[in-house]
């Protein structure tokens, strides 16, 4: 029998972002039907909240559903100024509970900008106690700077995809990736994101963009990462220096790509396809 995991989409639609002329209800809409179609194609049960429902309603419905993980999506927010990464919130400080959390955290967590992003517990939040099934709470980077939000816009759905391999990794689950161009907008060797094209030296460059880069060049190749011209792991520190083109120089050569440490739409299609497989 099938997992079966419930996603609940954000309903706070006042909350507004930074960029976009949008809000949070709007684009964890967006992320919960691009995991929906995700996890599906893994083989998981899913359902989806009703967009705009109350909590309760979604916890009923959850119950109901007899869900193996119940999932609130949201974004997040602090004071304007800081883009701190992904979060997820647990019920319990259990071993269950933390593999689980901590399955979702390494896969979502590691794509997006910011690096603040811890495993914490909360016992007064209505969707981590009211749902009988285990609550995984996302908290998906933060909306209210420019390069968060410019970052969740743009990749809805490269985060369906990350949530969904999340939850292959806790259940030992295959992660199985798209591979119709009638199931999501890219062609089986590319998802679709909207990247920016940086290199060294650029003016474009977003912090966001550059720690996104240097975060999955670390992670490839097993956990083993392409290294910088010093031979070390590349520092999180979101600046497009030679070490983090000295890394993607070696990824280009190794994946038969131009060699010009330019991180360009091609670029970017096949590191999202690796560090999802």
């Amino acid at each position: 029998m099938a997992y079966k995991i419930y996603l609940s989409p954000s309903n706070q639609s006042g909350n507004k972002y930074a960029s976009g002329n949008t809000n949070e209800m709007a684009q964890c809409d967006k992320i919960a039907k691009a995991a929906q179609t995700a996890l599906t194609r893994c083989g998981f049960s899913v359902k989806v909240g009703k967009s705009g429902d109350t909590m309760a309603n979604r916890c009923n419905e959850s119950d109901a559903f007899n869900a193996d993980i119940h999932m609130p999506i949201h974004t997040n927010a602090f004071d304007a100024k800081t883009t701190g990464g992904t979060l997820v919130m647990l019920y319990k400080n259990t071993t269950e509970h933390n593999k689980a959390g901590k399955a979702l955290l390494d896969a979502v967590g590691k794509i997006s900008p910011g690096s603040d992003y811890v495993l914490r517990y909360r016992t007064d939040l209505y969707e981590l106690s009211v749902p009988s099934a285990m609550s995984l709470y996302l908290e998906v980077e933060f909306h209210d700077t420019k390069t968060g939000a410019d970052w969740i816009r743009n990749n809805t759905d490269a985060i369906g995809e990350a949530i969904a391999k999340g939850m292959c990794n806790y259940f030992g689950v295959v992660y199985k990736a798209p591979t119709t161009e009638n199931e999501t907008p890219s062609s089986v060797s590319t998802y679709s994101i909207k990247m920016l094209r940086i290199y060294k030296g650029a003016s474009t460059n977003t912090v966001g963009q550059v720690l996104t880069l240097q975060r999955i060049l670390n992670e490839l190749k097993e956990g083993n990462g392409y290294r910088g011209k010093d031979g070390e792991k590349l520092k999180l520190d979101g600046d497009f220096g030679e070490n983090t083109e000295y890394a993607l120089k070696a990824y280009q050569k190794v994946h038969s790509l131009t060699q010009d440490g330019v991180c360009d739409r091609e670029d970017w299609s096949k590191l999202l396809c690796e560090y999802l497989k």
